[in-house]
């Protein structure tokens, strides 16, 4: 498929509402076939809001990257300056805590640019080193940000209204011990 042209710029208030809907969107999408729509419906309600939004892209302690194709948000990332969770033993104080490219750019090198940018934003930060979660059930976006170099350190539960799922941890950077963290029985 032809790359298209992406520009990618650091998101601002402006933006927490195409932000909150495309998340609403695409958050779905990267959850187990079987999690409840009203799971779902709820995360989205309390997590996923303009409000939220905007009150992070407010916080000093996040950057949200907005990609962009002919004007149109097709996908964002979203970084916090948080430190790992303690199982996991790591050094890295970023987390590439959302990545989300509309699936009508998926593989149209839109998640390359973005990718790239998270990178250089890294690479100014902590020595470089970030982490994320992802289910463990998504192999597409698990290939991808293998691709980019980050490795399985881990997992940890993540929930979803009354669905616990299993998250992997991923980081790239420098290596240290993890261990698993699951709660959720």
């Amino acid at each position: 498929m032809l790359e298209l042209e992406t520009e990618v710029r650091r998101a601002t208030t402006a933006d927490a509402q195409a932000l909150s809907g495309l998340s609403a969107t695409l958050f779905p999408l990267g959850c187990p076939a079987n999690t409840k729509p009203e799971d779902l419906a709820e995360y989205i309600r309390r997590e996923l809001t303009t409000e939220r939004f905007r009150a992070f892209l407010e916080d000093h302690r996040h950057v949200i990257l907005a990609a962009s194709v002919s004007n149109k948000l097709a996908g964002y990332a979203f970084i916090a300056r948080v430190s790992a969770p303690p199982h996991m033993q790591l050094s890295a104080g970023l987390e590439l805590r959302k990545f989300y490219i509309d699936a009508a750019y998926h593989g149209r090198g839109v998640a390359n640019a973005l990718m790239k940018e998270v990178l250089a934003i890294a690479a100014n930060e902590r020595e470089g080193a970030l982490w994320l979660s992802v289910f463990s059930g998504n192999e597409r976006a698990i290939s991808f940000y293998k691709k980019w170099g980050f490795r399985i350190a881990g997992t940890q539960d993540f929930v979803v209204g009354a669905d616990c799922q299993q998250d992997y941890l991923m980081q790239r950077g420098p290596a240290t011990n993890t261990k698993d963290n699951q709660q959720c029985k």
